[in-house]
Order: C-alpha cells, then structure tokens, then sequence
C-alpha cells in the first residue's frame, strides 16, 4: 500500500488468511518519490505509479525474481508458465504496449515499445533506479508516459519481449479468445469494477461485485464513477457492441499471432 488507510490492521490481517502479505510502503516511497511528487506530480497523479522502479528498496531481500502487476489487471488463468519462467540477472520481461499493437495492426510495423504495467524482473540488475533518475533528469524524454517511457528509454538491451497473453489490453478483448489469454490489462477508463463494458462481459465484471459482497473491508475500499460519467460509458459500449455484432468479426489472426512465436515465454 502506498496510501494510509484507517482500516490497515484489518485488511492486512483480513489478506493474510488468503496467504497475501500486505506491506505498508508509505514512508519507504516518500523517502525514494517524495521529491519527485512535491516537484512533477504535484498531486495531480498518484506517484505510486512510479513505485515500480523502486521495488527493490521495499520488498523483503528474500525475493529476487519479482512479479509486478498493475492494479488494473485481471488474471484469468494459470500464471504458472510465467512464474516458473526465469528471468537472468540485468534483464526483464514485458509485453508489447497497445501503442505497438494498434500500429502492428494498423501499419504492420513491429514495434518493441513494451507496457510496464505486467513485468518480470530479476532483482540484482533491475533497472529502475536508472530510469527514476532518468525521469527526474528529463522527464520530456519520457513522453508523457512517466514510468513506462522512462523504462522504456533506458531498457537498451535488458528487455526480453514475451507474449501478450501475459499483458493484453482490454481494447481488442473482442478480437482474440479469452482462453488464449492469462492476464488482461484494463488500461484506461472505465475499469471492470464500475461495470460491464464493451469488449468485456459480465464474467470480467462480477468478480468484484462478488468481493465487495466478501466483506465490509472490500467494499469500504471501494470508489465508484458518477451516474452521468457511467451513463457514457454504457452509451459508447452499447454503440460499440452492435458495431460488432453487425460486422460479425471472430478473432483477428494478427492478434493471435502476437500470443505466440519465439518468446521466452
């Protein structure tokens, strides 16, 4: 957790009985982000989104091939084939970012710009701290992607690009096939839990319908969207569907053809 919350104790104790350990981060971020909250942040953003380049100053040292994964995603099936990938020391694993599909589709153009929203890292040589300084230094060359242009501006050659079954945006759900998929990265606005939205159904939604009905802890943490704003969101992704419906397209081969090849995983 990077914010207080009243309710710490009680979640973490609540957590701990489904086997997660829920560590307080809020002074250890302060300590490595503060400055950069107080200058380019500003409060605007949350500088917890920057907390994945500083992993290492905060997670017990017993760990060393670390998982990262955004907020916004949802894991639908095995994780197996990524945990039990391993990752070489000075080197990391991510998919390409929806910008590099939505060009490949568009284009053809095979970019290896990468989302940093789903990574796999190995601790000893991980490169956050080279793009953190980056960022404070030149934040222009990031692109206005903060975290994700920094790393990306750095990688060189410690990127190892893996499929996007294990980081796939929510923007082309409708054109592959759910079970080809591990993780789905809901990038934007609206998210799963403020509703059913085009191109997810309910099956995505209901999961958190379900742990906010769980316990009263859930639900307290939970923060909705205006009536006008869902209005919107529900206008656009009933206009979305029939589009679908009506061009009656299956899965698209050029993004199946992204969840496999020659990847390390």
């Amino acid at each position: 957790m990077s914010e207080h919350l009243d309710n710490f104790d009680e979640l973490k104790a609540l957590l701990a009985t489904s086997g997660v350990d829920l560590i307080d981060a809020t002074e250890a971020l302060q300590d490595s982000l503060g400055k950069l909250d107080g200058s380019h942040f500003q409060g605007r953003i949350s500088v917890s989104t920057m907390a994945k380049l500083v992993l290492c100053e905060i997670l017990p040292a017993n760990y060393t091939q670390i998982i990262y994964l955004d907020g916004d995603t949802q894991i639908v099936s095995d994780l197996g084939g990524l945990e039990n990938a391993v990752v070489p020391e000075g080197r990391f694993f991510a998919a390409r970012d929806y910008t590099a599909i939505h060009d490949f589709l568009d284009t053809g153009k095979n970019s290896h710009y990468f989302n940093a929203g789903v990574l796999k890292f190995h601790r000893k040589g991980w490169i956050g701290q080279e793009a953190l300084e980056l960022f404070a230094r030149n934040p222009e060359a990031c692109e206005g992607k903060h975290d994700q242009g920094a790393l990306n501006y750095v990688c060189g050659s410690s990127l190892i690009l893996v499929s996007n079954r294990w980081n796939f945006p929510k923007q082309f759900l409708h054109l592959v096939n759910m079970s080809a998929l591990s993780i789905v990265h809901y990038m934007a606005h609206p998210k799963p839990w403020h509703g059913t939205f085009f191109p997810w159904t309910d099956r995505e939604s209901q999961v958190y319908v379900h742990l906010r009905k769980a316990h009263p802890i859930y639900n307290s943490l939970y923060r909705g969207i205006s009536f006008d704003r869902k209005a919107l969101y529900k206008y656009r992704s009933m206009r979305a569907r029939i589009k679908h419906a009506i061009e009656a397209n299956g899965p698209n081969p050029r993004v199946q053809s992204l969840l496999v090849g020659d990847y390390a995983v």
